[in-house]
C-alpha cells in the first residue's frame, strides 16, 4: 500500500503544472483519471520526435502523465458534463487549469461541484492568479519568469535576458500545487469539509525567490542576485575544457578554495574577509579565478577542492546523466517498458519515503488517448448501452 492509496483524483488540466500535480499525487497510489479534450491533451502534440508524434506522445507527456488513466470527453456538451459531474460526486480531488470564468460555462465551477460533493478538494491554476485586471489571460512558463522579475537577473554581455531552458515555474508549481492539495486534504480530515486550492504561476514566481524579494525599511541594498557573484553563479572553464562550478559563502570554504588554487596571499586580505566583501570584488575575482582554473584539467580541481570541503561539480551533461553512479545509487530515474515508447527513462518522485521506498515504481504506463475511457465509465454506472450511444454521438473516443 502506498501513502495515497485510495484518494481519487481527477486531472482535466492541461500541459504541464496540473498534470505535474497530479503525477506527484498517482506517484504514491492515488487513483487518478486524466479527462481529455476528444482531440487529447496539448502536450500531447507538443511531440519531441515524428515516431512519438504519430502515436499521440510527446516526451513531456510520457513524464507527467505516468500512472493515470486516460478517457477522452466533449465537456462542452452537457451529456460529457454529466460524466464529470458523476466523477466529482466519486473523486476527492479536481485539478483544472480554466482560465477564470470558463469553468461556470461548462457547470465545473467550484460552487456547481461542491455542491455535488462537500468534500471536493477543488484545486484550480491559473497564469496570473484568480482576480485582477490580467485574470484571465494566458500565460506561459517564459511569460512569468518575466512577469515575476526572473528574466531580469539573468542577462547576456548585451544586457538582454536569458530565459531558462527548465520551465521553472511550471515545474515547481506541481510541487506546489500537490503540496496545496495534500494540505486541503489534511484540513478536510479535521474539518470533514472540501475547498477550493487555487495556484498561479504567477506567485510561483515570486515563491521561487521568497529569499531574494525581500525590502526593509533601513536597508537600501541591491536585492540579492542583482549583481554577479565570482564565488556563486560563475562557471569557469578547464584546460580540458570542461567546465566546473564553484560556490565558496562561508570564510572556511574561502580559505579551501585560495589553498587548493595558491592563493593564500588572499586568505585574510582585508578585501576579501567576508561573503559580502567578496561579492562587492565580483569582477576582480572573476578575472582571477578565471585565469587560474583554465591552467589544469577539472578532474585534479574537483579532487583537491572537494579535499579541502569545498562545494563544487563538474558541469553536467543532461545526457550523461542516468549514467552517472551518485544518481544512480540513489535511484533518481525509473526506467521501464513502455507498450508504444518502448524503455523509457525518467526522472522518479523527488523524494523517499522509507515505510514504502520498495513500492515506488512505474505501476501504470502514460496512457494513449481515452485508453480507459469504457473501463471508466462502466465503474461510473453507465451500462453498455449508454457507453455505445455517447461513443456514437462523439460524446467520448
Amino acid at each position: 500500500m502506498l501513502p495515497l492509496s485510495g484518494i481519487k483524483v481527477i486531472d482535466m488540466a492541461q500541459m504541464y503544472l496540473g498534470p505535474g500535480a497530479a503525477v506527484y499525487l498517482a506517484d504514491q497510489g492515488a487513483e487518478v483519471v486524466k479527462v481529455e479534450p476528444l482531440q487529447g491533451d496539448t502536450m500531447r502534440a507538443l511531440a519531441s520526435t515524428p515516431y512519438l508524434g504519430m502515436h499521440g506522445f510527446s516526451k513531456s507527456f510520457l513524464a507527467v502523465n505516468r500512472n493515470k488513466r486516460s478517457i477522452a470527453v466533449d465537456v462542452r456538451d452537457r451529456e460529457g458534463q454529466e460524466i464529470v459531474h458523476r466523477l466529482a460526486k466519486w473523486a476527492d480531488v479536481l485539478i483544472l487549469n480554466f482560465r477564470p470564468g470558463a469553468e461556470g460555462r461548462v457547470r465545473m465551477d467550484y460552487d456547481t461541484l461542491a455542491a455535488l460533493n462537500p468534500r471536493l478538494i477543488y484545486a484550480s491554476v491559473s497564469a496570473f492568479g484568480r482576480e485582477g485586471p490580467e485574470a484571465a489571460l494566458p500565460g506561459y512558463d517564459i511569460v512569468i519568469q518575466a512577469r515575476s522579475g526572473i528574466l531580469s537577473v539573468r542577462r547576456d554581455s548585451s544586457g538582454a535576458p536569458v530565459p531558462s531552458a527548465i520551465m521553472m515555474t511550471d515545474m515547481s508549481g506541481c510541487m506546489d500545487l500537490a503540496y496545496a492539495i495534500m494540505v486541503a486534504l489534511w484540513d478536510r480530515e479535521r474539518t470533514g469539509q472540501g475547498q477550493r486550492v487555487d495556484v498561479s504561476l504567477l506567485q510561483v514566481g515570486l515563491a521561487l525567490q521568497m529569499q531574494q524579494l525581500v525590502w526593509t525599511e533601513n536597508d537600501t541594498s541591491p536585492l540579492s542576485g542583482q549583481r554577479p557573484n565570482a564565488l556563486y553563479s560563475s562557471c569557469y572553464r578547464c584546460a580540458d575544457e570542461q567546465w566546473i562550478s564553484v560556490v565558496v559563502l562561508e570564510n572556511r570554504q574561502w580559505k579551501g578554495l585560495c589553498h587548493v588554487l595558491e592563493l593564500e596571499h588572499l586568505q585574510d586580505h582585508p578585501e576579501f574577509a567576508s561573503n559580502v566583501l567578496r561579492e562587492q570584488m565580483a569582477q576582480e575575482l572573476y578575472e582571477i579565478l578565471e585565469a587560474l582554473f583554465r591552467t589544469r584539467p577539472l578532474a585534479e580541481w574537483l579532487e583537491q577542492l572537494k579535499r579541502e570541503g569545498v562545494p563544487c561539480s563538474a558541469v553536467a551533461e543532461r545526457n550523461d546523466l542516468p549514467s552517472d553512479p551518485q544518481i544512480a545509487a540513489n535511484g533518481m530515474f525509473w526506467e521501464d517498458d513502455h507498450p508504444v515508447a518502448g524503455r523509457t527513462k525518467m526522472v522518479s518522485p523527488p523524494f523517499d519515503l522509507s515505510n514504502s521506498r520498495r513500492e515506488h515504481r512505474l505501476r501504470r504506463p502514460t496512457p494513449t488517448l481515452g485508453e480507459h475511457t469504457s473501463e471508466v465509465l462502466s465503474e461510473l454506472g453507465y451500462d453498455g448501452v449508454a457507453i455505445s450511444n455517447l461513443y456514437e454521438g462523439h460524446i467520448v473516443k
